[in-house]
């Protein structure tokens, strides 16, 4: 919840400024969606997942190098401390960025297609602090259920991989657009090493995966000035 309100708050602190011009003096050259020297601002998400109309997935900027290519950079952060018991606070913080690339092959009217390229680096944090019991460092669980061979649930780790994608847009006039991404994406993550009241509780370990990402199937996004 508190990663959505974030998300709001910063797609509303967009938009303001963005009415709050004159749409006629920043025009591009594209007349009316984006092209060369433009800069956009938008929110990705996945729609009806779950209880939720809309879950969010990232904040993201792109910056039009000419009116076929652009660069952009994705943002992800989810910070939550939980007070479980009296006794007992999880802290989960996970902060993620996503630098790529766009190639748009159709700009025909309000609607344009790409495919996209993007690196992916990312980091959770994760502890488990009790007053009366274990102080768990680098993952979240109650150590008299597991032992250092067991697969640890809730880990901390540092990550890396890539995310190849196609998407759509369509543009209502100069500012405001729609569309969806959907990609495949491969994570390479290194589970950091588990302390239990200081002590070494488990090593390292790593894991790769690769599966279809359908986190950005929604995206609203604003054109925000033209450079």
């Amino acid at each position: 919840m508190r990663k959505q309100l974030m998300l709001l708050t910063a797609l509303l602190l967009i938009s303001c400024p963005i009415f709050a011009q004159d749409e006629s003096a920043e025009e591009s050259s594209s007349g009316g969606m984006a092209g060369t020297g433009d800069l956009l601002f938008e929110v990705t998400g996945t729609p009806f997942l779950g209880s939720s109309l809309l879950n969010f997935s990232e904040f993201r900027a792109r910056y039009f190098l000419t009116e076929d290519m652009a660069v952009r950079l994705g943002m992800d952060m989810n910070l939550n401390n939980n007070q479980q018991t009296p006794d007992v606070v999880v802290n989960d913080s996970y902060y993620g960025l996503m630098p790529g690339f766009e190639y748009h092959f159709v700009n025909d009217g309000a609607f344009r297609s790409y495919a996209a390229a993007d690196l992916m680096f990312g980091q959770r944090i994760v502890s488990q602090k009790s007053s009366t019991g274990p102080t768990v460092l680098g993952a979240s669980f109650d150590p008299g259920f597991y032992s250092p061979t067991d697969n640890l649930p809730n880990r901390a780790y540092m990550q890396f991989g890539g995310r190849i994608s196609i998407g759509a847009e369509y543009y209502f006039g100069k500012r405001f657009y729609v569309g969806g991404e959907i990609g495949f994406q491969y994570i390479y993550r290194n589970n950091e090493e588990v302390f239990v009241d200081g002590e070494s509780f488990q090593a390292p370990t790593t894991d790769n995966f690769g599966f279809l990402n359908t986190t950005n199937a929604l995206k609203i996004g604003f054109r925000f000035l033209t450079l």
